[in-house]
């Protein structure tokens, strides 16, 4: 057998000859079409197969199937041409009076009813069961509708008869209604597309106004709701008040004969004698209290003295305040030796400056000061961020480094992406009960008392998929060339991680913590079982149970008489840290990103540019002239 793949138009018409023949003894001649047709489709994948033989060669390239499918095509062709004359049936309709047009569909349609073997089709066209299917793709074939040979050209439907071409043509006024039908067609299409981009774009518009909408009246109304309540003292102060017993010698009572003078504000009641002015507020928690809105430099009040266990501080005069309140019962004594008890509570500051008036002297009572503020979960939160970052950070550098770097592209792979993807959408309350479960005991000695070390730990576990995948795409920023290049000058694998890829990776390291740290301020709900719900004032990393920022806002609008204000002023708080750290993010990765393309500069980094550029500039001149040499005015030079 010849091992050369070229063959001719006459091998390749005897060889399907030759194997119609050998076929037509087990099936009809349409079946022997067909099963041919399915051989030269597969003659170069199939070695030694019976179309080979009949060739007489092992092997045949493209050249040699596209000369088979021509063969194979004058073979189809020669058959069913003499099965369906086509332009006799264009003639035929022709002189019934239809149009080129609709003979065409009318014939097509006969090719729709061959492939569903319609009987009566069959014997319109004197048709075997066997040649239908075939036949129908004859048709549609010379309408150009299928291409059954491959490249192989189509035949012109007006080159089957010289007759026909007349016949088969559209008229001018087909044209000029085809015309008009395809433009109508692309108006509408158009006025279809106008019609759809608009209506994606106002509803487009619509939510994205409905969003902005709520986030600014949530904004207002928490800036709104807690603005008064922020301040220094509420950031720096202690949650818990301390309460201090005091009492007056009778010496330092009232005066009688000396009044003080006031201009009481609104919803403050002054009482003359003892120059304080008191007021009706509420505690942190929303409790009311009976609170000191003024007191005077000379007013008795300033004298009173300290009931304390501690020998150094009994007897010590109070350093009384604006601010402090009235939290118990002052028993004191009038003029005439009769005993007055002011009950604030449950008097009021009208009632209680009413008998504060008729009191000379205080015998006994409790005041007290501080409380409201929120130092402990301030430092309880910035502690968490610290310990969790330290824990979550290498590890999370470490996988991304793994996964784009080192791991292969295979299933185990695979499976440790699926993984991640899968943590990242675990409800926080499963880490706080794993968090219980197993960081709680190692991180207090065995005990059942979370801390801000297990608080962290479970925390870290939480971010760790943020900072996987966004260090991850930090690597796939950098270009391949910088590794190459790198590999070339002889770094090995590890040099080139640690001081090309991670190197360039710290915008994206910075965007993985500033996320990290936006979860883990207003995380609650996996703090609630792996920390805590104390609200301590004093915090170190093994505080029992201490409470952050978000576990304290949860705790003071828990209760039956939810604190919206100062909940809302440590919600203040945690905007304000998170744009402040958001923003140094963006300028530190600003500097260290080296392959995002420049925009042009906003408005605001143009302001910047120029106040630097005026400071340099007085810099300069102030310099100059400290040196001895004054700068030159405008227009001037050196000669004058």
């Amino acid at each position: 057998m010849r091992e050369d793949i070229y063959i001719t138009r006459n091998q390749a018409l005897k060889a399907i000859q030759a194997r119609i023949e050998a076929l037509s003894s087990q099936e009809s001649y349409p079946l022997c079409l067909e099963s041919v047709a399915a051989e030269i489709k597969r003659v170069r994948r199939s070695k030694g197969s019976e179309l080979l033989s009949a060739l007489g060669v092992d092997r045949i390239d493209a050249e040699g199937v596209q000369t088979l499918k021509s063969a194979f095509a004058e073979v189809f062709n020669n058959y069913y041409g003499h099965k369906i004359v086509v332009p006799q049936l264009l003639r035929q309709l022709s002189s019934e009076g239809r149009s080129a047009k609709e003979a065409k569909r009318l014939i097509l349609n006969d090719a729709k009813l061959l492939r569903r073997k319609d009987p009566k089709t069959i014997e319109k066209y004197s048709l075997i069961s066997d040649e239908a299917v075939p036949a129908a793709r004859y048709i549609r074939h010379l309408f150009r509708v299928d291409n059954l040979f491959g490249e192989q050209p189509l035949p012109d439907i007006r080159d089957l008869t010289d007759t026909v071409g007349k016949d088969f043509t559209y008229t001018k006024e087909e044209k000029l209604r085809s015309a008009e039908r395809i433009r109508a067609t692309r108006t509408q299409r158009r006025g279809l597309r106008i019609a759809s981009d608009a209506t994606r774009g106002f509803f487009t518009a619509v939510l994205s106004l409905f969003t902005l909408v709520v986030l600014l009246g949530i904004v207002v109304y928490i800036f709104q709701t807690g603005g008064s309540t922020l301040s220094w003292n509420f950031i720096t102060g202690k949650n818990a008040s301390e309460k201090v017993s005091i009492y007056m010698d009778e010496s330092d009572g009232v005066q009688p004969g000396k009044e003080f003078q006031y201009n009481a504000k609104e919803n403050e009641f002054f009482s003359p004698n003892w120059g304080v002015a008191l007021t009706d507020s509420t505690d942190s928690e929303g409790k009311y209290v009976l609170k000191i809105a003024y007191i005077d430099k000379d007013s008795p009040f300033l004298r009173l003295k300290e009931h304390n266990s501690d020998a150094d501080l009994d007897g010590s005069y109070v350093n009384v305040g604006a601010g402090w309140y009235l939290s118990s019962a002052i028993r004191g004594k009038d003029a005439d030796g009769k005993a007055v008890v002011l009950y604030p509570n449950k008097d009021k500051a009208e009632k209680t400056i009413a008998k504060l008036d008729t009191m000379s002297y205080i015998t006994s009572g409790t005041i007290t000061y501080g409380g409201g503020g929120i130092v402990g979960p301030l430092i309880t939160t910035l502690w968490m961020i610290l310990f969790s970052l330290v824990i979550a950070l290498p590890l999370g550098i470490g996988g991304a480094v793994y996964l784009s770097i080192y791991a292969k592209k295979n299933i185990l792979t695979k499976i440790i992406r699926s993984l991640v993807d899968m943590i990242s959408g675990i409800p926080s309350i499963i880490f706080g009960l794993a968090g219980a479960i197993i960081f709680i005991p190692i991180f207090s000695n065995g005990g059942s008392i979370g801390n801000i070390l297990s608080g962290s730990a479970t925390l870290a576990c939480v971010v760790l998929p943020t900072i996987i995948k966004a260090m991850e795409e930090a690597i796939n920023v950098i270009p391949p060339s910088i590794s190459r290049a790198s590999l070339a000058l002889g770094a090995s694998r590890t040099q080139t991680v640690f001081k090309v890829i991670i190197p360039n990776a710290v915008p994206g390291i910075l965007t993985g913590s500033l996320l990290a740290t936006g979860r883990i301020i207003g995380e609650s709900a996996a703090l609630v079982f792996a920390t805590g719900t104390i609200i301590s004032d004093t915090i170190s990393p093994v505080s029992q149970a201490p409470a952050s920022l978000a576990v304290y806002i949860w705790k003071v609008m828990s209760g039956e008489a939810p604190n919206y204000r100062a909940a809302s002023a440590a919600a203040i708080l945690i905007l304000i840290v998170v744009l402040i750290l958001n923003l140094l993010v963006k300028l530190i990765a600003s500097k260290f990103d080296k392959f995002t393309p420049r925009g042009p500069k906003s408005w605001a980094r143009r302001l910047w540019d120029k106040m630097i550029a005026k400071i340099k500039t007085r810099q300069e001149i102030r310099n100059d002239i400290r040196g001895g040499s004054k700068p030159l005015k405008e227009g001037a030079s050196n000669e004058d």
